[in-house]
């Protein structure tokens, strides 16, 4: 069973990662298409930091929390996946290290 936590932790871990970066990139990609400039400008990843924290307040988080609720679902599922898993993950070693004598002396 401690086995199956830690895999299922750190796929969970991964997932977040590869979900985080890819959704970053194709609402980068959104923003650039609809505002012109290229999906690497600064604004658009300030305006990807600030979509989720608060009412939307320039036109970019305006214009993505209007026509892309579901992957802004995600990101931020994402977001929660990628501050909690670690520390579950943490817990969980520790706890077959020194509860389970999973490894170790």
């Amino acid at each position: 069973m401690f086995w199956i936590l830690v895999a299922a932790l750190g796929f969970a871990i991964l997932l977040a990662a590869q979900m985080r970066m890819l959704l970053s990139i194709v609402l980068r990609r959104a923003l650039a298409d609809k505002f012109g400039g290229k999906h690497k400008d600064a604004r658009y990843r300030t305006a990807l930091f600030e979509v989720g924290r608060g009412a939307p307040t320039s036109e970019d988080t305006l214009y993505l929390t209007t026509e892309y609720p579901r992957p802004l679902a995600h990101l931020a599922l994402a977001r929660r996946v990628s501050l909690i898993a670690p520390g579950l993950l943490l817990i969980v070693v520790l706890a077959g290290r020194f509860a389970l004598g999973v490894f170790g002396p």
